[in-house]
Order: C-alpha cells, then sequence, then structure tokens
C-alpha cells in the first residue's frame, strides 16, 4: 500500500484518512511523540506504531509537524535508529543517569542533517523531506535533554497502566498525566466509580 497526501496552505491529510484510528501520542514535544510510536525487540513489539516507511508517512503527516513527504527504506531506518536513542536517552535522564554515547551520538548525527525550513506564508515549510523532518525531531531531543528547565521537567505519567515520559511545561510544575485527555479522564473516572462504590456500600 502507497499512502497519498494532500497539502493546502500548510495543512496536510492523509488522503485516505489513515492515522485517524492510530494510537499516536501527543505529548507536546515530537521527539517524545516519534519515541512513543514503539521499540525494538519483542517486549515493544505490541507498541509497534510504524511498522513500515508507509506508516512513518503517516505518522509525519498526522504529526506536529505536518510533512507530507513518502519515507524511502533508508529513512525508515534512521527513525527507527532514531527512536530508540531517544527512548534510552530520556529513561537515561528521568533516572538521573547520563545517556549512552551510542545513543548520543545517533541523535547527533541525524540533527546534523539540514532540518526542515520554515516560511512565513504559503505551505508551512519550503519543499519538506523525511530526512529534514528527522533533523527537527532529533534537535527537538537535544533540547529537551540538554536544556536544564526542559530536562529537569521531565516526567512519568502517574497513572498506574501507563508511564510515559512527558515534559512538565505547567507554571507549577506539578502535571500527572502524559495527556490529560487520555490518562487524566480515566484517572478521573476511575476514582468516581471508586466513590461510587463506596457509597453503595455505605
Amino acid at each position: 500500500m502507497t499512502t497519498q497526501f494532500a497539502s493546502t496552505n500548510g495543512d496536510v491529510a492523509t488522503l485516505d484518512g489513515l492515522g485517524a484510528d492510530r494510537d499516536f501520542r501527543h505529548t507536546g514535544r515530537l521527539s517524545l511523540d516519534l519515541a512513543l510510536t514503539g521499540g525494538e525487540g519483542e517486549e515493544f513489539a505490541p507498541f509497534e506504531r510504524i511498522p513500515s516507511p508507509d506508516e512513518l508517512s503517516v505518522w509525519l503527516a498526522w504529526s506536529q509537524l505536518a510533512v507530507a513527504a513518502g519515507a524511502t527504506d533508508a529513512e525508515y531506518g534512521d527513525a527507527r535508529r532514531l527512536r530508540w536513542a531517544i527512548w534510552h536517552a530520556v529513561q537515561a535522564v528521568l533516572t538521573d543517569t547520563e545517556p549512552f554515547e551510542h545513543d548520543q551520538a545517533v541523535i547527533n548525527a541525524i540533527a546534523a542533517h539540514p532540518p526542515l525550513v520554515p516560511q512565513l506564508t504559503g505551505p508551512t515549510w519550503v519543499e519538506p523531506t523525511v530526512s529534514q523532518a528527522l533533523s527537527t525531531i532529533a534537535r527537538d531531543a537535544i533540547e529537551v535533554l540538554r536544556d536544564p528547565f526542559l530536562r529537569a521537567r521531565l516526567r512519568t505519567c502517574a497513572a498506574e497502566d501507563c508511564g510515559v515520559p512527558f515534559v512538565d511545561v505547567s507554571r507549577p510544575g506539578r502535571r500527572l498525566w502524559c495527556e490529560d485527555a487520555r490518562c487524566g479522564d480515566r484517572n478521573r473516572q476511575r476514582r468516581h466509580r471508586e466513590r461510587q462504590r463506596a457509597q453503595s456500600k455505605g
């Protein structure tokens, strides 16, 4: 299957509606969103969301970058390497350790490529490519992992069945959930049901 894309004034969508039914995450940071599309090995296989170059293209169109571009096999390989390096680097920071040199090297190498070029009017990007999109994502990872404020605001979702990393940029710094409309709502619903059960027993 080859996914087609349409772009109007920078707004990108898949013509066949792909992406609407995917369990893609919006944490507020591009690099974390990519890291949450899956991983390597049997442990992460059930969580794979971009199993092919076409699916990577769907994710890029869906992401906040809204990039309409077909991914090659080589670019897909780079995306998977970048995803895994970001995941490991974030986990290292969350456990107060330094990322492995290999993961740093992968992120740095992809960030060294030319990034997406924005423009003031017309389409958001000037002739965007997947390689440029990956560079932009790698640079976002560097910002998150290097900036003292963002690094200190890396959190893990408090939901017992989640554990997804996110960056808490709220002013008080007391955000608990990776996504309020996801884990926040589920937690509120769970507490509501618990109160109802407690009242019924009382």
